[in-house]
């Protein structure tokens, strides 16, 4: 999710068989398919933490898997340092939340887009500050503090590495070099679970080939990478428009054609041929929809037939699939949102129960 996604806002298998098939390196074609969503608010400032009544929402849905964001520097105030307890106890009360209602979670601890605020200056993986090795200190630290939980079934190093420095080249190796670094620290204390590693570039599924020239060459012991793009099927894949009757008029500003249901696929398409080079399992970590076809009015067909369309692809192509979003600070003001409205379910549930 890109900041202005938020700031716009202001005012199928088990679990223990989907995690079995995670550890058996399982080439693409084998793949399985899954479904989930993210539950968001720990990454927000002050934390929006998700309640033990949201969570039992999902899991009466039948939802089974979620991507918890968190904060680095809610988790790590001072770079290099001890976790900050208090942080860490918020984030473990919902996974042992999860734990009771059969939930299997993806952390990810760093929705930070290869940044770190730090005395009001913003850091960056690549400017000499935000080293690899002071990721992969975080880490060693986050993943020793957690690993004995076990909703825990994988590790999301950094949220969507966005607008680093230097040029093409620079910036796509900056994120690789840190991503590396995590891995390793990871390894040092878990070589059980996958590991998840977004794309430069917010992790754009259509760019992903041009901005991750070398990506497919990080290295994991355990060799368990899981390269997780994103897509989101408004103008320009950024999932900040609403509306499908404006996005339609607007036009795939990505690719310069008309926007029709099948955006999604077509996004995805790039990601999938690049896994399928090198011979690499991937996910779509974010994923989402709006309700209404056209601002205050009924009908919401135009999205949910790209949302199912996109699913359908997913789930063709064994590409498991991550909706975005819910969680308390989104409400049900978010046209994305899977929240309860009154106690009235959301249009996207029509969707994507289909897939769970």
């Amino acid at each position: 999710m890109h900041f202005s996604r938020r700031m716009a806002l202001a005012g199928g298998v088990s679990a223990a068989s989907y995690f079995s098939l995670l550890n058996k390196q399982a080439v693409a074609k084998n793949w399985p398919f899954v479904c989930g969503i993210n539950c968001s608010g720990l990454e927000d400032t002050p934390p929006g933490v998700p309640t033990a009544n949201m969570l039992k929402y999902y899991a009466e849905k039948k939802v089974k898997y979620i991507r918890l964001p968190g904060l680095w520097e809610h988790f790590q105030p001072h770079l290099g340092q001890e976790l900050n307890e208090d942080y860490c106890k918020i984030y473990e009360a919902v996974l042992k939340q999860c734990t009771k209602l059969g939930l299997s979670v993806v952390c990810e601890p760093c929705h930070n887009y290869g940044h770190y605020s730090q005395d009001g200056k913003m850091l960056c993986f690549g400017d000499g500050v935000l080293t690899p090795s002071i990721f992969a200190k975080f880490w060693e630290y986050f993943c020793k503090r957690f690993r004995h939980h076990s909703c825990i079934v994988a590790w999301d190093i950094m949220n969507e590495p966005s607008n680093l420095k230097g040029d093409t080249q620079q910036r796509a190796n900056a994120w690789k070099d840190a991503a590396q670094a995590a891995i390793f620290a990871i390894r040092q204390c878990d070589r059980k679970r996958p590991i998840w590693v977004e794309g430069y570039g917010y992790s754009s599924a259509q760019a992903w080939p041009t901005a991750n020239p070398t990506l497919h060459t990080l290295q994991d012991p355990a060799k368990k990478i899981v390269f997780s793009a994103h897509c989101y099927l408004d103008r320009d894949n950024s999932g900040t428009h609403y509306y499908w009757d404006e996005e339609k008029l607007a036009g795939d500003q990505v690719s310069g054609g008309p926007l029709l249901p099948d955006v999604g696929i077509r996004r995805i398409e790039p990601f999938v041929g690049w896994l399928k080079e090198y011979g690499l399992r991937g996910n779509i970590g974010e994923c989402g929809a709006g309700r209404e076809d056209t601002k205050g009015k009924p009908g919401n067909e135009g999205w949910l037939s790209a949302l199912d369309k996109t699913l359908s692809y997913c789930r063709e192509q064994r590409l498991p699939f991550f909706y975005w979003g819910t969680g308390i600070d989104f409400g049900t003001v978010y046209p994305y949102t899977l929240e309860p409205d009154q106690g009235k379910e959301q249009p996207q549930w029509q969707v994507l129960r289909k897939y769970l």
